[in-house]
Protein backbone atom coordinates (compact mmCIF):
# COMPACT_ATOMS: atom_id res chain seq x y z
CA UNK A 1 0.00 0.00 0.00
CA UNK A 2 1.24 2.95 -1.04
CA UNK A 3 2.47 6.03 1.05
CA UNK A 4 -0.81 8.57 -0.18
CA UNK A 5 -3.37 5.64 0.06
CA UNK A 6 -2.29 5.18 3.99
CA UNK A 7 -2.69 9.11 4.81
CA UNK A 8 -6.50 8.72 3.31
CA UNK A 9 -7.11 6.03 5.16
CA UNK A 10 -6.01 7.57 8.01
CA UNK A 11 -7.85 10.89 7.69
CA UNK A 12 -11.20 9.18 6.38
CA UNK A 13 -10.82 6.98 9.38
CA UNK A 14 -10.64 10.08 11.81
CA UNK A 15 -12.75 12.68 10.13
CA UNK A 16 -15.48 10.37 10.55
CA UNK A 17 -15.01 9.40 14.28
CA UNK A 18 -14.16 12.97 15.09
CA UNK A 19 -17.00 14.17 13.12
CA UNK A 20 -19.31 12.22 14.94
CA UNK A 21 -18.17 13.12 18.32
CA UNK A 22 -18.04 17.02 17.39
CA UNK A 23 -21.16 16.71 15.40
CA UNK A 24 -23.30 14.36 18.07
CA UNK A 25 -25.18 16.97 20.14
CA UNK A 26 -26.43 14.19 22.74
CA UNK A 27 -22.73 13.83 23.72
CA UNK A 28 -21.61 16.72 26.58
CA UNK A 29 -18.03 17.51 26.20
CA UNK A 30 -15.92 19.33 28.37
CA UNK A 31 -14.58 22.57 27.35
CA UNK A 32 -11.19 20.48 27.85
CA UNK A 33 -12.12 17.94 25.68
CA UNK A 34 -13.38 20.03 22.79
CA UNK A 35 -9.49 21.58 23.12
CA UNK A 36 -8.14 18.35 23.02
CA UNK A 37 -9.77 17.28 20.04
CA UNK A 38 -9.11 20.58 18.35
CA UNK A 39 -6.01 20.22 18.58
CA UNK A 40 -5.43 16.54 18.08
CA UNK A 41 -7.52 17.30 14.59
CA UNK A 42 -4.55 19.75 13.75
CA UNK A 43 -2.20 17.32 14.38
CA UNK A 44 -3.70 15.00 11.77
CA UNK A 45 -4.32 17.96 9.33
CA UNK A 46 -0.06 18.44 9.96
CA UNK A 47 0.51 14.84 8.90
CA UNK A 48 -1.58 14.96 5.94
CA UNK A 49 -0.27 17.81 4.23
CA UNK A 50 3.23 16.12 4.94
CA UNK A 51 1.62 13.66 2.43
CA UNK A 52 0.41 15.90 0.50
CA UNK A 53 3.51 18.18 -0.36
CA UNK A 54 5.14 14.97 -0.91
CA UNK A 55 2.98 13.75 -3.34
CA UNK A 56 3.07 17.58 -4.99
CA UNK A 57 6.71 16.78 -5.18
CA UNK A 58 6.61 13.80 -7.06
CA UNK A 59 4.23 14.92 -9.74
CA UNK A 60 6.26 18.08 -10.26
CA UNK A 61 9.33 15.87 -10.77
CA UNK A 62 7.78 14.55 -13.61
CA UNK A 63 5.96 18.00 -15.11
CA UNK A 64 2.75 16.86 -14.07
CA UNK A 65 0.78 20.02 -12.83
CA UNK A 66 -3.00 19.22 -11.24
CA UNK A 67 -4.76 22.59 -10.95
CA UNK A 68 -7.85 20.99 -9.31
CA UNK A 69 -5.61 19.79 -6.95
CA UNK A 70 -3.94 22.74 -5.85
CA UNK A 71 -7.33 24.44 -5.74
CA UNK A 72 -8.87 21.67 -3.51
CA UNK A 73 -5.50 21.99 -1.75
CA UNK A 74 -5.61 25.90 -1.37
CA UNK A 75 -9.21 25.63 0.11
CA UNK A 76 -7.95 23.22 2.89
CA UNK A 77 -5.56 25.22 3.75
CA UNK A 78 -8.05 28.08 4.65
CA UNK A 79 -9.78 26.05 6.61
CA UNK A 80 -6.74 24.81 8.65
CA UNK A 81 -5.71 28.74 8.69
CA UNK A 82 -9.87 29.47 10.37
CA UNK A 83 -9.18 26.25 13.13
CA UNK A 84 -5.99 27.56 14.14
CA UNK A 85 -6.98 30.84 14.61
CA UNK A 86 -10.38 29.38 16.43
CA UNK A 87 -8.11 27.92 18.65
CA UNK A 88 -6.06 30.35 20.03
CA UNK A 89 -10.00 32.47 20.42
CA UNK A 90 -10.50 29.43 22.52
CA UNK A 91 -13.56 28.56 20.42
CA UNK A 92 -12.51 24.68 20.66
CA UNK A 93 -16.36 23.46 18.86
CA UNK A 94 -15.68 25.75 15.96
CA UNK A 95 -12.36 25.02 15.64
CA UNK A 96 -12.66 21.60 14.86
CA UNK A 97 -15.51 21.95 12.73
CA UNK A 98 -13.23 24.08 10.61
CA UNK A 99 -10.82 21.57 10.97
CA UNK A 100 -13.09 19.00 9.86
CA UNK A 101 -13.62 21.07 6.41
CA UNK A 102 -10.14 20.75 6.12
CA UNK A 103 -10.04 17.15 5.98
CA UNK A 104 -12.49 16.86 3.23
CA UNK A 105 -10.53 19.41 1.19
CA UNK A 106 -7.24 17.52 1.96
CA UNK A 107 -8.56 14.34 1.55
CA UNK A 108 -10.69 15.30 -2.18
CA UNK A 109 -6.62 16.40 -3.20
CA UNK A 110 -5.33 13.17 -2.15
CA UNK A 111 -7.75 11.48 -4.18
CA UNK A 112 -6.87 13.82 -7.06
CA UNK A 113 -2.91 13.26 -6.61
CA UNK A 114 -3.81 9.30 -6.50
CA UNK A 115 -5.92 8.92 -9.38
CA UNK A 116 -3.06 11.01 -11.61
CA UNK A 117 -0.03 9.28 -9.92
CA UNK A 118 1.96 6.70 -12.62
CA UNK A 119 0.39 2.97 -11.61
CA UNK A 120 3.04 1.21 -9.55
CA UNK A 121 3.72 -2.04 -11.15
CA UNK A 122 2.26 -5.19 -9.82
CA UNK A 123 4.90 -8.05 -9.04
CA UNK A 124 4.06 -10.24 -12.20
CA UNK A 125 4.86 -6.84 -14.39
CA UNK A 126 8.42 -6.62 -12.67
CA UNK A 127 8.80 -10.04 -13.18
CA UNK A 128 8.01 -10.29 -16.40
CA UNK A 129 10.02 -6.89 -17.15
CA UNK A 130 12.97 -8.85 -15.54
CA UNK A 131 12.68 -11.80 -17.15
CA UNK A 132 12.90 -9.86 -20.71
CA UNK A 133 16.08 -7.93 -19.30
CA UNK A 134 17.47 -11.34 -18.68
CA UNK A 135 16.74 -12.71 -22.18
CA UNK A 136 18.26 -9.80 -23.72
CA UNK A 137 21.73 -10.29 -21.94
CA UNK A 138 21.50 -14.18 -22.95
CA UNK A 139 20.88 -13.73 -26.21
CA UNK A 140 23.30 -10.98 -26.50
CA UNK A 141 26.11 -13.20 -24.90
CA UNK A 142 25.44 -15.72 -26.88
CA UNK A 143 25.82 -13.48 -29.99
CA UNK A 144 29.16 -12.58 -28.55
CA UNK A 145 30.53 -16.22 -27.82
CA UNK A 146 29.25 -17.10 -31.42
CA UNK A 147 31.48 -14.79 -32.90
CA UNK A 148 34.62 -15.74 -30.67
CA UNK A 149 33.68 -19.12 -31.91
CA UNK A 150 33.85 -18.21 -35.38
CA UNK A 151 37.21 -16.19 -35.24
CA UNK A 152 38.87 -18.92 -33.26
CA UNK A 153 37.93 -21.94 -35.79
CA UNK A 154 39.48 -19.09 -39.05
CA UNK A 155 42.29 -18.82 -36.44
CA UNK A 156 42.51 -22.26 -36.02
CA UNK A 157 42.78 -23.23 -39.62
CA UNK A 158 46.02 -20.46 -39.84
CA UNK A 159 47.54 -22.76 -37.57
CA UNK A 160 47.23 -20.48 -34.40
CA UNK A 161 47.43 -22.34 -31.06
CA UNK A 162 43.74 -22.36 -30.12
CA UNK A 163 42.47 -25.92 -27.73
CA UNK A 164 42.67 -23.42 -24.55
CA UNK A 165 40.02 -20.68 -25.82
CA UNK A 166 38.25 -23.42 -27.45
CA UNK A 167 37.39 -25.35 -23.68
CA UNK A 168 37.13 -21.83 -22.52
CA UNK A 169 34.86 -20.96 -24.88
CA UNK A 170 33.03 -24.46 -24.56
CA UNK A 171 32.36 -23.77 -20.73
CA UNK A 172 30.64 -20.34 -21.80
CA UNK A 173 28.34 -22.20 -23.74
CA UNK A 174 26.98 -24.91 -21.11
CA UNK A 175 26.37 -21.74 -18.90
CA UNK A 176 24.62 -20.02 -21.23
CA UNK A 177 22.63 -22.74 -22.30
CA UNK A 178 21.81 -23.42 -18.21
CA UNK A 179 20.83 -19.83 -18.11
CA UNK A 180 18.37 -19.86 -20.91
CA UNK A 181 16.86 -23.01 -19.31
CA UNK A 182 16.80 -21.33 -15.83
CA UNK A 183 14.64 -18.79 -17.60
CA UNK A 184 12.00 -20.39 -19.65
CA UNK A 185 11.48 -22.17 -15.70
CA UNK A 186 11.03 -18.07 -14.08
CA UNK A 187 14.29 -19.34 -12.22
CA UNK A 188 15.51 -15.55 -12.64
CA UNK A 189 17.93 -16.21 -10.21
CA UNK A 190 19.37 -18.74 -11.12
CA UNK A 191 19.50 -18.01 -15.06
CA UNK A 192 21.03 -14.30 -13.55
CA UNK A 193 23.90 -16.59 -11.65
CA UNK A 194 24.69 -18.68 -15.04
CA UNK A 195 24.65 -15.58 -16.94
CA UNK A 196 27.61 -13.87 -14.58
CA UNK A 197 29.47 -16.97 -14.80
CA UNK A 198 29.80 -16.62 -18.58
CA UNK A 199 30.57 -13.34 -18.72
CA UNK A 200 32.82 -13.75 -16.14
CA UNK A 201 34.50 -16.64 -18.42
CA UNK A 202 34.24 -13.95 -21.50
CA UNK A 203 36.31 -11.58 -19.45
CA UNK A 204 38.94 -13.69 -18.68
CA UNK A 205 38.75 -14.66 -22.43
CA UNK A 206 39.77 -11.10 -23.56
CA UNK A 207 43.34 -10.62 -23.09
CA UNK A 208 44.07 -14.12 -25.18
CA UNK A 209 41.59 -12.89 -27.73
CA UNK A 210 43.36 -9.58 -28.04
CA UNK A 211 46.61 -11.15 -28.22
CA UNK A 212 45.11 -13.76 -30.73
CA UNK A 213 43.71 -10.94 -33.10
CA UNK A 214 47.04 -9.00 -33.11
CA UNK A 215 48.89 -12.33 -34.45
CA UNK A 216 46.35 -12.85 -37.33
CA UNK A 217 46.57 -8.53 -37.80
CA UNK A 218 50.06 -9.03 -38.54
CA UNK A 219 50.06 -11.97 -40.32
CA UNK A 220 47.39 -10.88 -42.72
CA UNK A 221 49.22 -7.51 -42.75
CA UNK A 222 52.27 -8.87 -43.97
CA UNK A 223 51.10 -11.39 -46.28
CA UNK A 224 49.38 -7.84 -47.93
CA UNK A 225 52.81 -6.43 -47.83
CA UNK A 226 54.97 -8.81 -49.49
CA UNK A 227 52.07 -9.16 -52.57
CA UNK A 228 51.75 -4.89 -52.55
CA UNK A 229 55.81 -5.53 -52.89
CA UNK A 230 55.80 -7.74 -55.93
CA UNK A 231 52.79 -5.64 -57.19
CA UNK A 232 54.55 -2.14 -57.83
CA UNK A 233 57.91 -3.83 -58.68
CA UNK A 234 56.05 -5.94 -61.49
CA UNK A 235 54.33 -2.27 -62.60
CA UNK A 236 57.54 -0.69 -63.11
CA UNK A 237 59.44 -2.86 -65.06
CA UNK A 238 56.25 -2.71 -67.09
CA UNK A 239 56.11 0.71 -67.06
CA UNK A 240 59.90 0.79 -67.52
CA UNK A 241 59.52 -1.23 -71.04
CA UNK A 242 56.65 0.16 -72.35
CA UNK A 243 56.60 1.60 -76.05
CA UNK A 244 53.45 3.29 -75.61
CA UNK A 245 53.73 5.48 -73.11
CA UNK A 246 55.21 9.07 -72.96
CA UNK A 247 58.30 10.05 -71.08
CA UNK A 248 56.64 12.33 -68.87
CA UNK A 249 54.29 9.52 -67.94
CA UNK A 250 56.30 7.02 -67.60
CA UNK A 251 58.29 9.62 -64.96
CA UNK A 252 55.36 10.77 -63.03
CA UNK A 253 54.17 7.14 -63.12
CA UNK A 254 57.58 5.73 -61.78
CA UNK A 255 57.88 8.49 -59.32
CA UNK A 256 54.64 8.22 -57.50
CA UNK A 257 55.87 4.26 -56.97
CA UNK A 258 59.36 5.53 -55.87
CA UNK A 259 57.17 6.41 -53.08
CA UNK A 260 55.09 3.86 -52.78
CA UNK A 261 58.31 1.42 -52.43
CA UNK A 262 59.11 3.96 -49.64
CA UNK A 263 55.60 3.63 -47.57
CA UNK A 264 55.83 0.08 -48.36
CA UNK A 265 59.71 -0.11 -46.77
CA UNK A 266 58.51 2.20 -43.66
CA UNK A 267 55.31 -0.76 -43.34
CA UNK A 268 58.14 -3.37 -43.09
CA UNK A 269 60.16 -1.46 -40.36
CA UNK A 270 56.59 -1.14 -38.26
CA UNK A 271 55.72 -4.53 -38.69
CA UNK A 272 59.86 -5.63 -37.14
CA UNK A 273 58.99 -3.57 -34.33
CA UNK A 274 55.57 -5.26 -33.67
CA UNK A 275 53.94 -1.85 -34.32
CA UNK A 276 51.00 -3.04 -36.71
CA UNK A 277 48.66 -0.32 -36.96
CA UNK A 278 51.31 1.86 -38.05
CA UNK A 279 52.06 -0.47 -40.88
CA UNK A 280 48.84 -0.35 -41.80
CA UNK A 281 48.42 3.12 -41.90
CA UNK A 282 51.49 2.79 -44.18
CA UNK A 283 50.41 0.28 -46.51
CA UNK A 284 47.39 2.63 -47.22
CA UNK A 285 49.66 5.65 -48.06
CA UNK A 286 51.39 3.27 -50.19
CA UNK A 287 48.02 2.10 -51.95
CA UNK A 288 47.79 5.73 -52.53
CA UNK A 289 50.89 6.50 -54.54
CA UNK A 290 49.76 3.03 -56.69
CA UNK A 291 46.28 4.96 -57.56
CA UNK A 292 48.73 8.37 -58.20
CA UNK A 293 50.40 6.26 -60.84
CA UNK A 294 47.54 4.54 -62.67
CA UNK A 295 46.29 8.61 -62.87
CA UNK A 296 49.55 9.82 -64.44
CA UNK A 297 49.38 6.82 -66.86
CA UNK A 298 45.25 7.21 -67.90
CA UNK A 299 46.33 10.96 -67.99
CA UNK A 300 48.93 11.10 -70.48
CA UNK A 301 48.64 7.68 -72.19
CA UNK A 302 47.39 6.77 -75.27
CA UNK A 303 45.74 3.59 -74.65
CA UNK A 304 46.80 3.12 -70.30
CA UNK A 305 45.04 -0.65 -70.75
CA UNK A 306 48.15 -1.44 -72.43
CA UNK A 307 49.87 -1.19 -68.97
CA UNK A 308 47.26 -4.39 -67.69
CA UNK A 309 49.75 -5.60 -65.32
CA UNK A 310 49.62 -2.75 -62.68
CA UNK A 311 45.62 -2.92 -62.91
CA UNK A 312 45.71 -6.97 -62.71
CA UNK A 313 48.25 -6.91 -59.61
CA UNK A 314 46.42 -4.80 -57.50
CA UNK A 315 43.08 -6.86 -58.36
CA UNK A 316 44.83 -10.08 -57.60
CA UNK A 317 46.56 -8.86 -54.42
CA UNK A 318 43.43 -7.62 -53.14
CA UNK A 319 41.02 -10.57 -53.56
CA UNK A 320 43.68 -12.55 -52.07
CA UNK A 321 44.66 -10.40 -49.21
CA UNK A 322 42.71 -7.68 -48.03
CA UNK A 323 44.00 -5.12 -44.85
CA UNK A 324 40.66 -4.50 -43.68
CA UNK A 325 39.78 -8.23 -43.57
CA UNK A 326 41.97 -8.61 -41.49
CA UNK A 327 40.36 -5.53 -38.55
Amino acid sequence: MTQKKVAIITILTLVLSMTFTILNPTLALTNEDQKQKAETLLKILDNGNISILEAFRKLDAQNITLSNAETKYDEGLKHVEEARRLVNEENFGEASIEAVEAMQKFEDTLKILEAASPVEPTETEVTAEDAISLKANITRAIEYAERLENLTAQARTKGYNTPAIETTLSEVKQHLEKAARELRTLNLDGAAEELLLAKTLLDELKQPFDKLTNLVKASNTEKYLEAAEIRVSVTKANITLSATLTPEAKEDAITALNNSEASLANARDSIEDNNVDEAIEDLEEAKKWEEESNRAISALAGTPTQVAPTTDSVTRAETTSSITASN
